[in-house]
């Protein structure tokens, strides 16, 4: 098997084929299952590089992470298709460097798909390449729209100020200790050791004593907090404390005792470039969003039900 075609469309694997068999129709262009495809694939590598493999078990605001993965597969084919029809008016062309990494792109992607997709979904290395080569239009028209902005400095530095406020924990180094015990089912046992110990502590025996006497075995170094381990409940008992506080928090995970050893901040300066860089990408996107809806107008974007509801995002590991 090579390396990525984990998108598993059901129509292929049955042998079925249909009358209409294009998954979405934008304006009078139909989109072959091939062509959707590709695009899929970018929003699958896209969303397991911010999630991992487990985001397809999650949904959001009550819609399945497939099914928003697959309709931003359909929103970028329409900005492509939509931008790709203003290049000749706005005389934008590839330069042959462009076109040196459109032949790049393709033979990766050629080399994702085994030859029998490429056969059942009608794809091959030019169809490919044309594919690639609208993106890399795409891409010339954003920059075309948006490399004009300038950063308006009064507004930006509003915009750090509120957002180093609103995510003050982001940049901030949590260096903690921790006392833990699995969650009692039948009794009270490990409830009860945990709150003695939490009542020594605060009675003034060491942190670290305690902490030998429960768990032998465990360092009494402090380590960076990892917020992939505790609950959201959890972390903002954690982030409402400063350095030195002891505390005793019981969530679903068990009981635990936790002592701040250190709060180390960036400071707004140092995370500057970082916030000015993400300012500036959503400037330009409200810009080119504004600029493609006008471009778009009345367009009317159509699903295939029949193909569509066979298309699925599958684990395959």
């Amino acid at each position: 098997m090579k390396k990525i075609l984990l998108i598993i469309i059901a129509i292929i694997l049955t042998g079925c084929s249909f009358s209409n068999d294009y998954v979405v129709k934008i304006g009078n262009d139909k989109i072959s299952r091939g062509e959707y495809l590709v695009y899929l694939m970018e929003q699958k590598k896209s969303f397991e590089q911010q999630g991992g493999t487990d985001i397809w078990e999650a949904d959001f605001d009550g819609v399945s992470a497939e099914e928003v993965a697959k309709q931003n597969a359909v929103n970028t084919l329409v900005m492509v298709k939509t931008a790709v029809k203003q290049t000749d008016e706005l005389g934008i062309t590839l330069t042959d460097e462009d076109k040196a990494v459109v032949e790049s792109q393709t033979e990766e992607l050629l080399n994702d798909f085994e030859t029998e997709d490429l056969e059942n979904l009608d794809l091959d290395r030019d169809k490919i390449y044309k594919i690639m080569e609208e993106v890399a239009l795409q891409q010339k028209v954003y920059a075309y729209v948006t490399d004009s902005y300038t950063v308006n400095e009064t507004e930006f530095q509003e915009y750090l100020t509120q957002y180093y406020s609103e995510h003050i924990s982001d940049f901030t180094t949590y260096m903690i200790k921790e006392i833990f015990l699995q969650p009692d089912i039948t009794s009270s046992e490990n409830k009860d050791i945990i709150n003695n110990a939490f009542n020594k502590i605060q009675a003034g025996t060491p942190f670290d004593t305690v902490l030998n006497e429960i768990s032998p075995e465990s360092s009494t170094d402090p380590v960076e907090l990892d917020t992939s381990l505790y609950t959201e409940n959890t972390l903002n008992e954690i982030y409402s404390h400063q350095k030195g506080d002891c505390f005793l928090v019981e969530d679903t995970d068990g009981y635990h005792i936790f002592y701040i050893d250190d709060v180390i901040s960036s400071s707004v300066e140092s995370i500057e470039p970082q916030i000015r860089e993400q300012y500036i990408n959503e400037k330009k996107q409200a810009i080119y969003q504004a600029q493609n809806d006008s471009w778009q107008g009345d367009l009317t974007v159509e699903k295939n039900d029949e193909v569509w509801n066979n298309i699925s995002i599958v684990k395959d590991y």
